[in-house]
């Protein structure tokens, strides 16, 4: 067999479709579930934006009758409003060929020139590891791939996975938890997209979840979210037929105090969710609206997405509080995903 890689072909009904296989077989081996996007959502969601271009590569193996198998995906994705010294690094391998060199080639053959050629100075990566896997151990794969480029280990965050559906006991149980502290504090639920009168203020949320967001030593510079940079995700997230629960909690006063979000494919054959940020204001700590925010997007997953079988979320392990909210839930660590960056002489 004969290992080629290449540039995907976003033009290609077949390309992407082998690319759509793949990304369901990693999901499958490390979540227990999938996404079953269309080849048209896929080549959405493959777009760039205002905010980013994308580059995207593919390992192909070619058997000795011909065929063609789309085994590897590679991509970067190179911010264009912040981050701008930096490039994010994304590459899968097929689980059942993994160990024979497809990684490495991905990196040396597409993303190493296609760096080198934005002149960017920064790399950023992710990578799964075991949950009960050594971070510091060089032969994992990840741990691999990072050495390839010269990055290190920034952050250590673990994946948990929550089995649906929850009972509605347990979801009752814990809102009356949260309704102990929550005050006159009050919460509010927005399918798929934020009222016009909240743009502004909804912006102001995901800029302080960037600045909050417990990375250790993850360089990153948090996002300017405008009424415009929110309308167009969420026209990427329809045009990749994707739905979005959100909650809010509103303050005495008026204000936005917190926020959580549910993503999820609507398809059918998708069995994988999303738990996505959940923010509690600095100022309005303390009145259990985290756990109230997570309750009210948890329940309505129940009648919006009844064909989800698990959803998954992640937490550095430096927010105890977020973590002790998931278990309360019911989440179960999966695997840990690590974070590298570095200024590779490429």
């Amino acid at each position: 067999m004969n290992l080629t890689v290449r540039p995907l072909d976003l033009a290609s009904d077949a390309d992407i479709a082998q690319v759509n296989a793949l990304d369901e077989a990693c999901d499958r081996a490390l979540f227990g579930g999938e996404e079953r996007f269309t080849v048209a959502q896929s080549r959405a969601r493959l777009q760039p934006s205002p905010y980013w271009e994308r580059g995207h590569w593919v390992a192909v193996l070619e058997s000795l009758e011909g065929g063609e198998s789309i085994v590897g995906y590679a991509a970067i994705t190179v911010p264009l409003a912040e981050n701008l010294d930096q490039v994010f690094v994304d590459l899968s391998v097929h689980p059942a060929h993994r160990g024979g060199g497809i990684g490495t080639a991905l990196v040396r053959e597409a993303l190493v020139p296609a760096i080198r050629e934005t002149g960017r100075p920064v790399v950023a990566a992710w990578g799964s590891i075991p949950a009960d896997g050594d971070p510091d151990d060089p032969q994992l794969p990840a741990n691999r791939l990072a050495s390839t480029f010269g990055l290190a280990r920034k952050n250590v965050a673990v994946c948990r996975v929550l089995d649906l559906p929850l009972r509605p006991e347990l979801l009752d149980e814990l809102a009356a938890q949260a309704a102990e502290k929550i005050g006159e504090y009050r919460v509010l639920a927005f399918e798929d997209e934020i009222p016009e009168e909240h743009l502004a203020a909804y912006g102001v949320l995901l800029h302080q979840l960037d600045l909050d967001d417990p990375d250790e030593d993850l360089e990153y510079e948090a996002a300017d979210y405008t009424p415009e940079r929110i309308r167009i995700a969420e026209q990427r997230r329809r045009d990749a037929g994707t739905r979005e629960i959100i909650a809010v909690a509103v303050a005495p006063d008026g204000s936005f105090a917190g926020n959580s979000v549910v993503d999820f494919h609507a398809g059918e054959g998708t069995t994988l969710g999303w738990q996505e940020n959940t923010l509690v204001m600095p100022e309005h700590r303390g009145h259990r609206l985290g756990l109230a925010l997570k309750v009210a997007t948890h329940r309505r997953l129940a009648a919006e997405a009844p064909h989800l079988d698990r959803i998954a979320t992640w937490n550095s392990h430096v927010n105890p509080w977020m973590i002790a909210i998931n278990e309360q839930l019911g989440y179960r660590i999966s695997h840990r995903e690590v974070a590298f960056q570095g200024r590779p002489a490429l």
